[in-house]
């Protein structure tokens, strides 16, 4: 989860990972400004932010002093896994293909609150490792009209067949799970809405698709 605020105080009482407390007075920029800068970087990197103010339009002035100061700063939150740079698009057509080279790899997951650890054993295996965790049920994304949509009613489909494998009180696996793609790990961790292959990092940074697609 990512929140960007300037008071403190508007920080909800959520789980966070990481607090970073950056200091504006030293860049002699107004705070309301360097707030904004950064949502707007750090939306342009891809992140989904758990809340953001109303957007504030920053003078050109300001806003040049604010990428000044951001890159001496950035670099230093990068140690702390808060990447700025956008994502590397890819096509929608991209192919992934397994080899046994990656099948003992652990690749990492985490997004919007969930986490986990899943190894794509053989062409159509993911084991996601126990101790995973996944959305719960009532964060299900709706339509307009309320009802559930497909991306929804399949992840909920895929949670029925491993019911005994995670704890719904916690929201936790307890089993390791086999899935058949990444797709369906993407749904049964956070019912999918991202590029999933972009997700999953192993212990060196690279991603499953870095290290799967075929050129």
């Amino acid at each position: 989860i990512i929140m960007i605020a300037v008071d403190k105080k508007l920080i909800p009482k959520l789980e966070f990972d990481k607090v970073i407390v950056l200091n504006p007075s030293a860049y002699d920029i107004d705070s309301n400004y360097l707030e904004a800068f950064l949502i707007e970087k750090a939306q342009e990197a891809g992140m989904k932010l758990a809340a953001q103010p109303e957007s504030l339009k920053i003078p050109k002035n300001i806003y040049q002093a604010c990428s000044k100061a951001a890159a001496e700063f950035l670099p230093s939150l990068e140690a702390f896994g808060f990447k700025f740079a956008k994502k590397k698009a890819f096509s929608a057509k991209a192919q992934h293909r397994w080899k046994k080279a990656i099948s003992d790899i652990e690749f990492h997951i985490k997004h919007e609150g969930t986490s986990g650890t899943v190894i794509w054993q053989k062409s159509t295996e993911m084991r996601l490792l126990a101790g995973a965790k996944i959305l719960p049920d009532d964060a299900a994304p709706k339509r307009a009209d309320g009802t559930f949509g497909l991306a929804a009613k399949f992840t909920f489909a895929l949670r029925e067949e491993n019911k005994d494998k995670f704890d719904p009180k916690t929201w936790t696996t307890t089993e390791d799970i086999i899935l058949r793609s990444v797709n369906e790990v993407g749904h049964f961790l956070y019912f999918a809405g991202t590029n999933s292959w972009l997700e999953m990092f192993d212990d060196e940074g690279r991603s499953i698709h870095e290290l799967t697609v075929v050129n």
